[in-house]
């Protein structure tokens, strides 16, 4: 043997190597998936295709000018102050006053009037003025009186600043008080000009109230997307800069590389933390999947497939994706944690397949965790179609929850659901399709497989019952003890019972070499010697192996067949040639073996051979069943046969109690209780 071939054939090459091309099929696939088609494109030059978006994405520029177009709408905030009006009152009393003073000063009307206009700012021409230096005493102290009182009920209005609406409002109010108080036109005129002195605002600019309310709307607006498969730029379109924006975010022009590396490095990593944590999984608590070479890859292998099935239906949909097919068959060969933990754990890769989506992950997860409960003791193949049909409606129900939550569009929130059915359809589909094929590349042997062999009419079935008789009914009560032993210890009970089945079908060979198929009472051992007719019994096995490879049964059938004797002497004919004064070597009249090398193995050993001594008692009693199953157990651990098994102790007492239990079904027309006497007697 070569170096290199020392290599290909080492434990940890060959699992790196399954490892390694695991991650280049997943990078493959991740980076038609995550990275996008790039474009050589420019502003002003005209689009080629139609360009889609790869995946979501905000669009920030259009997001910024939705915010400012809702900013525009904020009304201003006020805060209210009276102070202006107060003031307002003030200056008006003080008018009037000033007025009363100067009617009474000794000035000339011209100067009294400058006094007033340099003393007062008001919007009234000097022989307005002049009126009101003319009237008395009582006439300006009641003008003085009307125009504070018209300013005090102004102060129930809100009159806002800079704002000419509510100014007029309040200036309206202010002219008809005026014009219904009892003063000649001329007043009334002259105080509707003085109006605008002395209405001021009382609702005034609140820049921080403004400005906060301003922040609130502005948070409260949704981001604008661009969604994935949106298209960006039409064909035949001139790009514009803001095309070109988008282009650079969405990450498929080729001068953008910063998504992409971003992109590669979350891709591998997820990949690899993926890798190490199934192979840490199968390392410490499941070591015979991982020492075996064809569960590795077969693990790895399902990974892949899964991931290409993902990447082809998530191009029409992402809820259209098989989410079951990895759960189905991982639970239909391996034990349901196993299939639920890799299916986790692959969940994280699909994730990145998917562009992130929550809705993948959580339909992906009830998918899987409903493929391995619902079909973790499925035996038959249309139960995995029933399974398909039970995880689509879930997938629809989650859809339409999900749908609902985020107020989608219901037309296709039902299209949805649609695609989820499908998918789970699909699931089933793929995975009965597939698992035929797997069974044959991989030798593999399901619960569906053994079912199928257990049927009577299998032709190898049929060809023992038909050929030899005997030993068929003889299989089908050591399979119905195999059963019900293996279900007591916790060991494959299905396996037992069909290894049961075909443990002995190297007798159709020489039926009647054997007592089960001895009709009548000529027995051809008696015209042999006794080391050709112990040749004879032992090749059964070899002959069965030859059948099972002829039937292509699977190598867990074929184990049991060659183990179901060990290593067991032949005892009858040893004896006989002993007797016989024979110079004899017992390995001559053993069995070529080798010693069951597992529980089921072992469990179809006892049975066969408890069967058949506890037939050949005819009559026995509840007692001689015990003490038989005793006797038989007890010379097997021996005589060594149960060493490799690796059976305890306490499987052993148990699968004796399940021997007795079944026994005194069969036979219990013929058991003859003995008497109890009672003590004294």
């Amino acid at each position: 043997m070569n170096a290199l071939q020392k290599i290909l054939k080492n434990f940890r090459f060959q699992r790196f190597l399954i490892l390694l091309i695991t991650f280049l099929v997943l990078l493959l696939l991740g980076i038609k998936n995550v990275i996008p088609q790039k474009y050589d494109l420019k502003e002003g030059q005209i689009s080629p295709v139609d360009i889609k978006s790869p995946r979501d994405f905000i669009d920030e520029i259009a997001t910024k000018e939705k915010m400012q177009m809702a900013i525009s709408n904020v009304p201003l905030q006020y805060s209210k102050s009276d102070d202006m009006q107060k003031d307002a009152i003030n200056k008006a009393k003080q008018f009037f006053n000033f007025l009363l003073e100067q009617q009474s000063s000794s000035e000339s009307i011209s100067d009294k009037v400058k006094k007033i206009e340099n003393t007062f700012t008001l919007n009234i021409e000097d022989k307005d003025i002049v009126y009101l230096l003319k009237q008395d005493y009582s006439t300006l102290v009641k003008l003085s009186d009307l125009l504070s009182g018209i300013l005090n009920d102004l102060s129930k209005f809100e009159i806002l600043q800079n704002d000419e609406e509510s100014f007029n409002k309040a200036l309206d109010f202010y002219k008809q008080r005026i014009q219904a108080a009892n003063l000649d036109n001329n007043l009334k005129d002259i105080m509707i000009k003085l109006a605008p002195n002395f209405i001021k605002p009382n609702m005034f600019i609140d820049i921080k109230k403004t400005n906060e309310l301003q922040e609130l709307v502005k948070k409260q607006v949704e981001p604008v997307y661009v969604r994935k498969n949106q298209v960006i730029v039409s064909k035949g379109q001139v790009i514009n800069s803001a095309h070109i924006y988008l282009l650079n975010k969405a990450g498929v022009l080729k001068n953008n590389s910063k998504t992409d590396v971003g992109n590669y490095i979350s891709l591998i990593s997820i990949i690899l933390l993926s890798e190490f944590l199934i192979v840490l999984y199968l390392f410490k608590y499941k070591s015979n999947v991982y020492k075996n070479i064809s569960y590795f890859i077969l693990i790895f292998i399902l990974i892949c497939l899964n991931m290409l099935f993902v990447s082809a239906t998530n191009v029409i949909s992402k809820f259209l994706i098989p989410v079951a097919f990895m759960p189905i068959v991982l639970t239909m060969v391996f034990e349901y944690e196993l299939a639920f933990f890799v299916f986790i754990i692959s969940s994280l890769i699909v994730i990145i397949l998917t562009n992130f989506s929550l809705e993948v992950f959580v339909i992906y997860v009830f998918g899987g965790l409903i493929g391995t409960i619902f079909l973790r003791d499925v035996y038959e193949r249309r139960n995995i179609m029933l399974g398909g049909i039970l995880i689509g409606f879930i997938n629809s129900l989650i859809i339409l929850s999900l749908g609902l939550i985020s107020g989608s569009e219901l037309s296709q929130v039902f299209l949805n659901m649609l695609y989820g059915i499908v998918g789970g359809l699909i699931s089933s589909i793929l995975a009965i399709g597939i698992m035929p094929i797997f069974e044959q590349i991989f030798d593999l042997v399901t619960p569906i497989k053994l079912m199928e062999l257990s049927n009577p009419n299998q032709p190898l079935l049929k060809k023992v019952l038909f050929e030899a008789p005997g030993t068929y009914h003889h299989s089908i009560l050591v399979g119905n003890l195999a059963e019900a032993a293996a279900e007591s210890i916790g060991a494959n009970s299905l396996l037992a019972r069909v290894g049961a089945y075909y443990h002995d079908i190297g007798k159709i060979k020489r039926p009647y070499f054997f007592k089960e198929n001895q009709i009548i009472n000529d027995n051809p051992h008696d015209n042999l010697t006794p080391k050709l007719s112990a040749m004879i019994i032992s090749a059964h096995v070899k002959d069965g192996i030859e059948l099972a490879n002829e039937y292509k049964l699977p190598s867990v059938i074929k184990q049991i067949i060659e183990e179901h004797h060990g290593t067991t002497l032949i005892k009858y004919f040893y004896a006989v040639a002993k007797q016989n004064g024979e110079d004899v070597d017992d390995k001559i009249f053993r069995y070529p073996g080798p010693k069951p090398k597992s529980k089921e193995s072992a469990i179809v050993m006892l049975a066969d051979c408890v069967e058949a001594a506890v037939r050949s008692m005819g009559s026995v009693t509840l007692e001689d069943i015990e003490n038989m199953v005793d006797k038989i157990i007890k010379d097997k651990i021996e005589d060594g046969q149960l060493d490799e098994s690796n059976l305890t102790l306490k499987d052993i007492l148990n699968i004796k109690k399940s021997f007795i239990n079944v026994l005194q079904g069969i036979f219990h027309n013929r058991i003859e209780y003995p008497d109890i006497t009672k003590e004294g007697d």
